[in-house]
């Protein structure tokens, strides 16, 4: 993520802390004082740039968000057809995973927020990953995705690597290019036409 190198502002400190303990502790699982403490900074510098916990994990949200929008369009070709966007962007996605544990780790812990904070979020990183939906919407319109809500389709043809990508994590699957590329194929199945 930008904000875990070794040049961090205090408000990139906050949030990298803060993943760190969501990962590891889960949201109710750590206090604004040990989260302090975690980064390195006065809890009142935690208020100075974060109005409230909720603030802090809606701002950590959007900040992963972006850096998942970031990886998951790498190398797409839109003139190609949706079928072979939704393979790159599955590749890349499943990249990111792997190699992004701590935000891998928190995506239950986003999942399970109070719905009024979830739905600010939903409708911001709805703008951050619109290429995505521009896929399907595109998909749809050539009859080559299912007519499906987007939230359906992002459920059927891209969270479950991130659900594999964390069972791998744990060594409950080992997924070679050869078994990605079948769940990929399962994956587009499950939305295709």
């Amino acid at each position: 993520m930008p904000f875990t190198n070794q040049t961090l502002d205090k408000r990139s400190t906050i949030l990298c802390a803060t993943l760190e303990l969501l990962a590891s502790q889960g949201f109710h699982g750590f206090s604004v004082k040990q989260l302090a403490q975690k980064a390195g900074v006065a809890t009142g510098t935690v208020y100075l740039h974060f109005k409230d916990r909720e603030d802090l994990i809606r701002q950590l949200y959007l900040e992963v968000v972006h850096e998942v929008g970031k990886h998951l369009f790498v190398d797409l070709d839109a003139s190609a057809s949706a079928e072979d966007q939704y393979r790159q962007i599955c590749r890349n996605f499943w990249r990111f995973c792997l190699i992004n544990h701590d935000i891998l780790s928190c995506k239950a812990q986003f999942d399970h927020l109070p719905s009024d904070i979830r739905r600010i979020q939903s409708n911001e990183s709805k703008q951050i990953i619109l290429p995505l939906y521009q896929v399907f919407a595109m998909g749809r319109e050539r009859g080559e995705i299912k007519h499906l809500p987007d939230d359906v389709l992002v459920t059927l043809a891209i969270e479950p690597f991130s659900s594999l990508a964390n069972k791998q994590w744990l060594g409950l699957v080992n997924l070679d290019e050869a078994a990605l590329e079948q769940v990929i194929n399962a994956c587009w199945d499950a939305i295709a036409q």
